[in-house]
């Protein structure tokens, strides 16, 4: 009877494991390739203040409106990501040298790095938009030792020159970029009651902020910025 009790307790133990590996495995799999898909569709620019002090804060604020500005043109000339990236490139030692001009004629001192690269970035929030954690590529511009509150908008799609908020045109933009499943995770917030697509956000939040890296533990401003709308 023991041997026999034993034996089912076993088999039980033992399908329970499969299914909980079989499920993890699921999950894994639906969070990285949802998250990828959404990351290999967009570039996103991000500015890292050099410290979270007044001036550095509002000096940060100041580059990323006159980058914002001055590079307009260059930045939403295209409707395509690589030919985007590609216009970035051919501009970054000029982009980079105008972020320098620009802190060094506010009266600061700090170094600034400009580049293209991939980043970890946690779970961002920008009106009724979510995006999951996870490595996104990026423009970004490193003002001085860029510990500081950060500011990130989207460069590709350019939602950086309209209103990431609510308008139909960046609903537009977001949709003819990423996959339809991606789209919906990314606006599963104005989803009703949406349980379904707030368990599937949670669950790519989840594992990637599981597989983050040690040092992933920067904090982005989400304030709207000044909006450069090119009609």
């Amino acid at each position: 009877m023991f041997i026999k009790e034993g034996k089912i307790l076993l088999a039980s133990f033992v399908i329970g494991a499969i299914i909980a590996v079989g499920f993890a495995a699921y999950t894994y799999t639906y969070a990285m390739r949802l998250q990828q898909d959404i990351a290999e569709n967009v570039l996103r620019f991000h500015v890292r203040a050099n410290s979270d002090c007044e001036a550095d804060q509002n000096l940060k604020n100041f580059v990323r409106a006159e980058i914002l500005q001055e590079f307009a043109d260059v930045l939403t000339q295209s409707d395509d990501l690589d030919e985007t990236r590609a216009n970035i490139y051919e501009v970054l030692p000029t982009l980079r040298e105008h972020a320098q001009n620009i802190i060094h004629d506010a009266g600061f001192e700090h170094e600034v790095t400009a580049e293209i690269a991939n980043v970890f970035f946690p779970t961002q929030t920008y009106g009724n938009i979510a995006f999951p954690p996870g490595r996104y590529e990026a423009l970004q511009i490193i003002i001085g030792d860029g510990d500081g509150e950060n500011w990130w908008c989207l460069m590709f799609p350019p939602l950086c020159y309209v209103d990431m908020t609510a308008t139909d045109e960046s609903r537009d933009l977001l949709e003819d970029s990423v996959s339809e499943e991606g789209f919906r995770l990314l606006m599963h917030m104005e989803e009703s009651p949406g349980l379904e697509l707030v368990v599937r956000f949670r669950v790519v939040e989840w594992w990637q902020n599981l597989l983050a890296p040690n040092d992933a533990n920067e904090t982005d401003d989400d304030a709207p910025a000044p909006q450069f709308v090119h009609r």
